[in-house]
């Protein structure tokens, strides 16, 4: 089962027992119900907590920090939001304790979390040194959801072509999306080029897309060095042709996403950097004289009367590229 997974921090492994401070904690939904547990008493003690079950449709992991060494931590559990988006926007250390490794391990709910109890284990998930329940109690003055996440799916129409330039920091993204089977095998390539770089994407957050990005900076590099996912989503295995893995700006690359369930062949163009063109200036320095007579006909401003559009032809000559390429993939 695929995971979500904020940002992780190395902590060091709780040096003993973590206990709840409570049986029961209880909140109605869409309240931020905090969850207290009690740590050994030294400073950057950890504590970790698992709350629900497979059974309940809604399974998070988190590790805690008694950065102050209190002797125990709380975290805040925001139910309008719980279980709908990345773990570590719902789930939070109160004070100055801190979380890390906030994981999600059901899949992303589309609405408000079910009325009821769920289990919650403090330490290993497999041998917990303490339980306790979260007891959500139905909002009987609720009509809609808090917070709406709407149902994550394939789009009905997959764009063909990608034309964009990198950014300023020479890194391109490549915007994907899944169909249901939630894994994809995308291959980029040129025939003239003889760039051939295939890698297996996996739907890690499960919201069926994914933003390939690749590091043109980077290019004198194997593949795998310059093309990242992000957000959860993985990279699970990498080949190329390692004779030829520069990858050109405004040159056509096939790009072939397949699945067990579709094959789509699609043009990629990698526009050239924005560049902008600075504006020239006229200086011009004038001697001051005596003049008796004035012909306003005469007069001189100095503005330029310039209407070029810079980059305008540059646009119009990658959407030629563009739609010549396609026209050879087409025939």
């Amino acid at each position: 089962m695929a995971l979500l997974a904020s940002a992780v921090t190395p902590v060091s492994a709780a040096s003993g027992h973590s206990e709840f401070a409570d049986d029961e904690f209880t909140g109605e939904q869409g309240d931020v119900i905090e969850i207290t547990l009690n740590a050994p008493d030294d400073a950057n003690d950890t504590v970790n907590l698992h709350i629900g079950s497979d059974g309940n449709g809604f399974l998070v992991h988190v590790t805690a920090v008694d950065e102050d060494g209190d002797g125990e931590v709380t975290l805040a559990l925001n139910t309008s939001i719980a279980g709908q988006t990345e773990p570590s926007m719902y789930l939070s250390a109160v004070g100055d304790d801190t979380v890390s490794n906030v994981t999600q391990e059901s899949d992303l709910l589309v609405d408000l979390l079910d009325a009821g109890a769920y289990p919650m284990k403090a330490g290993p998930m497999d041998n917990s040194t303490d339980t306790a329940s979260l007891v959500i109690d139905r909002n009987e003055s609720l009509t809609d959801p808090i917070v709406e996440t709407p149902k994550p799916k394939p789009p009905e129409e997959v764009k063909t072509g990608y034309v964009a330039p990198p950014n300023e920091d020479g890194l391109v993204t490549v915007p994907l999306v899944f169909d249901t089977s939630r894994t994809m095998s995308v291959e980029i390539s040129s025939t003239e080029t003889a760039y051939n770089t295939t890698l297996e994407l996996i739907d890690g957050n499960r919201d069926y897309k994914a933003n390939l990005t690749l590091d043109l900076t980077a290019t004198d590099q194997p593949p795998s060095e310059y093309i990242s996912v992000s957000n959860g989503d993985q990279i699970e295995d990498i080949t190329w042709n390692e004779s030829a893995t520069e990858v050109k700006t405004e040159h056509p690359y096939i790009l072939n996403l397949s699945s067990p369930q579709s094959n789509n062949r699609e043009l990629m163009v990698i526009g050239e950097p924005e560049t902008e063109t600075p504006k020239p200036t006229t200086s011009v320095e004038t001697t001051p004289t005596e003049s008796t007579t004035s012909d306003p006909a005469t007069t001189t401003t100095g503005e330029s009367t310039d209407t070029g559009i810079p980059g305008f032809g540059a646009a119009l000559a990658v959407v030629a590229l563009v739609a010549a390429a396609f026209v050879a993939i087409r025939r």
